[in-house]
């Protein structure tokens, strides 16, 4: 069922909003721990490191010495492996070839003929052998650790290094630790340090890398107009040629692999003999720009502040409408109750592949339905915060056909990282092809988040961000689909043009809870949708929830 209606004559047709998990949390216990960003980064986007089938994580347990060697092995794809008889205890172990493999490359050096793959590995001893895969070479012994005399020889150069360059950051207090075990989450969090960019699939590859770029991808990839920050790393897994087009490299090329790079690097042009024609080659025109896309929105004059700076009240934009007073929770403290004149209101969720994981694969949709749920939001896709690489929701299928066969209403979002107007396109173009088989009869949202400089939108002008917005939308609407657009205040405020893009729905995610002094969305401008908690119970899901209101004109 597709809808086109004016926005505000939407909001009451429509019975569907969206919400949405952050990247943050993608299991049900990492949500509020120390390294649920690297988690989610490491495991949903490059599944590097894999969480649990009950939806767990377990970041602060312990690893065996032949999962530490899967981990490694599945980073960097070794290709060589050691003899069999390398170890009296590896043959027939599920982790027997990764640790050959690690141990033909001088990684994996084992003890006294054994690997003791089932022993749980050190700190001291995952650190040196990160370091060993990595190339990581000592260039002082001397450790800065109140716990330096409990190292061993082997690992006091490859852990004095790694701190050195700033990959170790989870020492309390002064004290390394080296005999403790590692757990899942510090072994997450030192990759997060040392590569900035991982690409596992051929692509090309053009923007600007504020640190380290791997590249794993078997089929090599190419590198165009663009700075790497810090090295350059093929993995031993490259097999393909890697070609770099005028690209500029400030660290390092630590070429693992068998695969020599190809330079391409742009020159002035000759200037050529006096009596000589010459013909300078046309450049590349610019991508589309803002200007091509909308009109900048009228402001009346005047302008309000937020973070330190001052912010223009948009003529277009719907001033918020929702006041304290108008909200209260009901019994069981985790549902908002809107007690307010002006709005009729419908409860709703939106969930992804974490919700499915947390309940064993499968959501029971009639349950949800039962439980008072009016409508979903499903994650289509998400495009990843560092490679830009586009990828579906491993069950988007299964939790649109769910919720729609019992009665929910039903809408998509994509977790959004364009930077130019044409990655808007082609996110909106991903999203409309995963819908080809699948009917919904909610909104398609756009969510375009950055929350620190790792994301890949760091930076983005306002002018571009908003043009991002507003060319999703249209695409989608083209489609027959009615567009959404997710944002928190931040974005609203300073990536935003609020008049450009008030003609589409609105969702804004604020939450809160009941120690809340402020029990209202405290935002300069009217939501369609209110994404207001993250922890709310709804039957047929197991662990929390996102929860929405919506908002429809009596």
């Amino acid at each position: 069922m597709h809808i086109r209606l004016p926005k505000r004559l939407l909001a009451a047709a429509l019975a569907g909003t969206l919400a949405m998990t952050p990247v943050s949390a993608a299991f049900v216990d990492t949500e509020t721990h120390w390294a649920a960003d690297a988690i989610a980064r490491w495991s949903e986007e490059y599944q590097i490191i894999q969480g649990y089938e009950d939806g767990t994580f377990r970041p602060d347990n312990s690893i065996t010495r032949g999962a530490f060697a899967g981990i490694l092995d599945r980073f960097l794809k070794f290709q060589a492996q050691a003899p069999a008889e390398t170890f009296a205890d590896t043959g027939g172990t599920y982790w027997e070839s990764a640790i050959l493999k690690l141990n033909a490359a001088g990684i994996y050096l084992g003890n006294n003929g054994k690997a003791l793959p089932a022993d749980t590995i050190t700190r001291q001893q995952a650190v040196t052998m990160i370091a060993r895969a990595f190339g990581v070479d000592a260039a002082t012994d001397t450790l800065s650790y109140l716990d330096a005399e409990q190292f061993a020889e082997y690992a006091r150069g490859p852990v004095a290094e790694m701190t050195a360059r700033g990959y170790i950051t989870d020492s309390q207090e002064g004290f390394f630790r080296p005999l403790d075990p590692i757990t899942r989450a510090e072994i997450v969090n030192i990759l997060n340090n040392m590569i900035q960019v991982l690409v596992q699939e051929t692509v090309s590859y053009s923007s600007d890398v504020n640190g380290t770029m791997m590249i794993n991808a078997e089929g090599g990839a190419s590198l165009a107009d663009m700075t790497i920050a810090g090295d350059l790393i093929l993995a031993p897994g490259v097999s393909s040629p890697v070609t770099l087009n005028n690209v500029t490299i400030q660290g390092a090329i630590r070429n693992f692999s068998g695969v020599e790079p190809t330079w391409f690097q742009v020159v002035p042009t000759d200037p050529g003999q006096p009596g000589e024609t010459q013909t300078p080659e046309t450049p590349a025109g610019p991508g589309i720009q803002p200007s091509e896309v909308y009109t900048p929105g009228v402001t009346t004059g005047e302008t309000f502040e937020y973070d330190k700076r001052q912010i223009p009240v948009y003529a277009d934009a719907e001033p918020i409408q929702l006041y304290e007073g108008d909200f209260m929770w009901n019994d069981t403290g985790d549902r908002l109750i809107y007690t307010g004149d002006r709005y009729r209101t419908r409860f709703g969720i939106d969930v992804s592949a974490y919700q499915n994981r947390a309940s064993g694969g499968a959501i029971d949709w009639e349950a949800v339905a039962a439980d008072g749920v009016e409508f979903a939001m499903v994650r289509a896709g998400f495009r990843g915060t560092s490679t830009g690489a586009m990828n579906a929701d491993e069950y988007y299928a299964q939790n649109i056909d769910g919720a729609m066969a019992a009665g929910i209403e039903t809408g998509v979002y994509f977790f959004a990282q364009a930077i130019t107007v044409e990655e808007a396109i082609e996110e909106a173009d991903f999203v409309i092809e995963l819908l080809r088989d699948h009917e919904i009869n909610g909104p398609v949202a756009y969510d375009w988040e950055m929350h620190n400089s790792t994301y890949r939108v760091y930076g983005t002008a306002p002018e571009m961000a908003t043009a991002c917005a507003v060319a999703f939308c249209r695409r989608i609407q083209e489609a027959g689909y009615t567009p959404m657009i997710y944002a928190g205040t931040y974005v609203s405020y300073i990536k935003y043009d609020q008049g450009a893009i008030a003609p589409y729905l609105s969702w804004y995610p604020e939450y809160k809870s009941e120690t809340s002094e402020k029990l209202y969305p405290t935002i300069r401008y009217q939501m369609d949708y209110w994404q207001y908690s993250s922890k709310c119970s709804i039957a047929g899901i197991t662990g929390n929830v996102d929860v929405n209101l919506q908002f429809i004109p009596w």
